[in-house]
């Protein structure tokens, strides 16, 4: 829909300027979509793969799991599964990739020994509890990228937004705004020269006792 404005110079000049405004932006927010899909998709395949590993890690792990469990007595299994646990350090530090705010994690678990009797227990659990720990790091680094590709896309879809009203409203309605001021000034000079040559030819035939 065209705005309505003043069809003078003054307003003419404004909305050049405003529309010179508009397309640097556009060609600002297209270059950015496009960083933002490269890194996106870069992204998504990195994801795709560590998601592999850790769900191959936790299929090995469910298998020692199961071998475990049958090789080891209810009792053995419980006091195991009770004391298997571990304190860890998580630290998080925010980083930035085309403006896009994304946590990065890191956890830490100190070396110790298992606090149940090996004695008791099947080495296939040992075996799952030790793959556990192992697989952790991957697993966390999975929940970065993941949270890292959700925010990315937001800000894909925020930026899509933005260069669409760009490209398919501001843009066009300032370009029929200024043809239209463009358009009414011409009418009126050329209005202005016909009223001037009116003018002119009264004088002349004034001056010629007509």
């Amino acid at each position: 829909m065209r705005r309505k404005v003043n069809p003078n110079r003054m307003m003419l000049l404004r909305l050049r300027r405003r529309l010179e405004l508009a397309r640097r932006g556009h060609r600002l927010l297209k270059n950015k979509q496009e960083k933002l899909m490269q890194s996106f998709f870069v992204l998504v395949q990195e994801t795709t793969g560590l998601r592999k590993t850790v769900e191959g890690n936790f299929m090995e792990i469910g298998r020692h799991y199961l071998d475990g469990r049958a090789g080891t007595d209810r009792q053995s299994l419980e006091d195991a599964l009770s004391l298997s646990t571990w304190k860890g350090n998580l630290e998080v530090e925010m980083r930035f990739e085309m403006n896009v705010r994304i946590p990065a994690f890191s956890f830490t678990i100190p070396d110790t020994d298992p606090t149940y009797k090996l004695s008791t227990t099947s080495p296939e659990l040992d075996a799952a509890f030790e793959k556990l720990r192992e697989s952790f790091s991957d697993l966390l680094r999975l929940v970065e990228k993941e949270n890292a590709l959700f925010h990315m896309s937001e800000e894909l879809e925020k930026t899509r937004r933005r260069v669409n009203a760009l490209e398919y409203v501001l843009i066009p309605d300032l370009e029929a705004t200024i043809r239209s001021i463009e358009d009414k000034l011409s009418e009126n000079e050329r209005g202005n020269q016909t009223r001037l040559m009116k003018i002119k030819d009264m004088v002349q035939q004034r001056g010629s006792g007509v």
